[in-house]
């Protein structure tokens, strides 16, 4: 009984979809990071990679003294 009763029991986990123009904008705004999520698949991860990395660049480039900034 006690196995039966466990397939009840609620998961660590929430598993979802996110439109990844939802989670850039969340990463941007600082209400979700990196360390809160974990991706399922090599595919999501790219997604995530590129989405990091734009922001990452975007960033830089609003630098006062950036070399590429005129």
């Amino acid at each position: 009984m006690k196995t039966f009763l466990s397939f009840f029991r609620p998961s660590r986990f929430v598993k979802l979809a996110i439109a990844p123009e939802v989670l850039t904008a969340l990463v941007e705004k600082g209400q979700i990071h990196a360390t809160d999520f974990r991706c399922l698949d090599f595919g999501s991860k790219q997604i995530v990679w590129k989405i990091f990395l734009t922001l990452a660049k975007a960033k830089i480039d609003r630098l006062p003294d950036h070399p590429g900034r005129k």
